[in-house]
């Protein structure tokens, strides 16, 4: 299939890339082309989700790799933890999920994507109002970089490399980052 890059894109025009594994993703009319993440992300991923859910009170849904619409944009977070019912008003028929509904975005941070996860998409999603965003980094030990929305900026909060306290929508939840504890089992990401 052929991509004109050139021109520009709406959400409406993702509906015709294939499903062909990579991330399609849409910024300011661009279209952001990035391949399919290594296992390793996927592990991080699930095992933050993993906990994620355990710790959600009832209203919250945990999800992997969801298209998020913000505005004409379009990102997929690693990690969505959104209200269910959702909020939104109206509803999109193809993705109904707005940004008032999410309450927590994760990015991993991975080497072809490390710009846009450290500082675009977290631009992005305090702009649109998301209240809280973790970043974790995998390199050179894992650490997972909280942040809290206060006056349309991210705060940081301390930086856990063990095992902390971090925000989440519903208030301070303890997350673990590797041993045999995890949600991973005996297997570290």
């Amino acid at each position: 299939m052929s991509v004109d890059v050139r021109r520009t894109w709406t959400r409406a025009d993702l509906a015709v890339l294939p499903d062909d594994g990579l991330r399609y993703e849409l910024v300011d009319g661009s279209l952001v082309v990035t391949p399919p993440p290594a296992q390793r992300h996927h592990w991080w991923a699930h095992s933050l989700a993993v906990q994620l859910r355990a710790g959600a009170p009832d209203g919250w849904w945990v999800v992997t790799e969801l298209s998020l619409p913000l505005g004409e944009n379009l990102r997929i977070p690693d990690v969505v933890v959104h209200r269910w019912p959702l909020l939104s008003p109206e509803p999109d028929v193809d993705n109904p999920l707005g940004p008032q509904d999410v309450g927590l975005l994760v990015e991993v941070v991975s080497p072809r994507t490390r710009t846009t996860d450290r500082f675009s998409k977290p631009g992005e999603y305090a702009a649109a109002g998301v209240g809280v965003f973790w970043r974790l980094e995998t390199e050179p030990v894992p650490a997972l970089h909280p942040y809290e929305l206060v006056d349309g900026v991210y705060v940081a909060h301390a930086v856990i490399t063990g095992t902390g306290a971090a925000p989440s929508p519903w208030g301070e939840m303890v997350v673990e980052l590797g041993g045999q504890s995890t949600a991973l089992g005996n297997v570290r990401p």
